[in-house]
């Protein structure tokens, strides 16, 4: 989710009311984890019995590429030293020589990352229930992403657009509980508790032919498919568009899902990713393994999350 995001809710209808599912207490009442508990040294040895081939698919963007897409800026990348320097007489001890740089960037807007705990909330509390006065102009006091373990399980890639036949989703397109289902039973696959699960609109592919049209409305799911995954007890749901959820959001609400997995399950949510290579290898399920960087009271972090077939 960025703060360059412009979507918009739907003007007609009732607001759908929240699920009532939530993991507060669950792990106890100083739990910052939330979710990634789930993730047992159990639930990590299965999952290393998954690949077959060895082969690795990597799942994140290209930090800085044009063709990636993004919310808002595009990264900074500066040589803080590089050949000019020497060439302007820098000196070379023994002749070793140097090339450092420096990169900046919206975490929730320009590159494949995954949300802390800390990232949304409502009425005044955060995840666990936690006072959402933890988040100061000097980051999380709670619910960092430096609470947030490293990512070994089972993936399961629930690709909705291929099981409708389609290169992408339409804009708009809500992901449903019903959609889910079918994917995993044309994939015959079937969710477990721990899973990290990735779920394919195709939205990527949206922007290199229209990046005007990638910022509009876009599929996703919503608090149907949202509930769905809660209560299969998954770790982690990540989606190849900006946020996961769909846009428009339901009439009357603010990024339903982010409030609903986040704030009330302590379910990790995992943006921008790219999941046509793991597509196009018919990939159901695999090992997953995704670590964010310990970055200390992080709203988020870059990732770069990989699949093991």
């Amino acid at each position: 989710m960025s703060a360059a995001w412009n979507p918009r809710a739907s003007e007609e209808g009732e607001t759908p009311p929240r699920p009532e599912l939530s993991n507060w207490g669950r792990w106890g009442e100083d739990d910052e984890a939330g979710a990634a508990n789930l993730l047992s040294p159990e639930v990590l040895l299965a999952a290393l019995t998954l690949p077959r081939s060895g082969e690795v698919v990597q799942l994140s963007q290209v930090i800085g590429d044009p063709k990636a897409p993004r919310n808002g800026a595009p990264p900074q990348h500066f040589m803080l030293h590089d050949a000019g320097d020497y060439l302007a007489g820098a000196k070379a001890p023994s002749g070793f020589q140097t090339a450092v740089d420096h990169l900046s960037w919206a975490t929730h807007g320009s590159v494949t990352h995954l949300d802390a705990l800390g990232h949304v909330w409502y009425d005044d509390q955060m995840f666990n229930g936690y006072d959402h006065r933890a988040a100061r102009s000097n980051g999380l006091r709670r619910l960092g992403i430096d609470k947030a373990p490293p990512f070994i399980g089972r993936g399961v890639l629930i690709d909705i657009a291929k099981t409708k036949g389609v290169t992408r989703l339409d804009p708009g397109y809500e992901v449903t509980a019903a959609d889910i289902e079918e994917a995993l039973q044309s994939a015959g696959e079937a969710l477990q508790a721990g899973d990290c699960v990735l779920i394919r609109t195709g939205w990527i592919t949206a922007w290199e032919s229209d990046d005007v049209r990638y910022h509009g409305d876009r599929p996703g799911i919503g608090l149907d498919a949202a509930e769905y995954l809660a209560r299969h007890d998954v770790a982690l749901v990540g989606a190849d568009n900006s946020g996961v959820e769909v846009i428009p959001w339901a009439p009357g609400t603010v990024c339903p899902v982010h409030q609903f997995l986040i704030r009330d399950c302590g379910i990790y949510l995992l943006e921008f990713l790219d999941l046509e290579e793991l597509s196009r290898r018919d990939a159901t399920a695999f090992l997953f393994i995704a670590s964010p960087l310990r970055i200390r009271g992080g709203t988020g972090s870059p990732i770069a999350p990989v699949a093991v077939l």
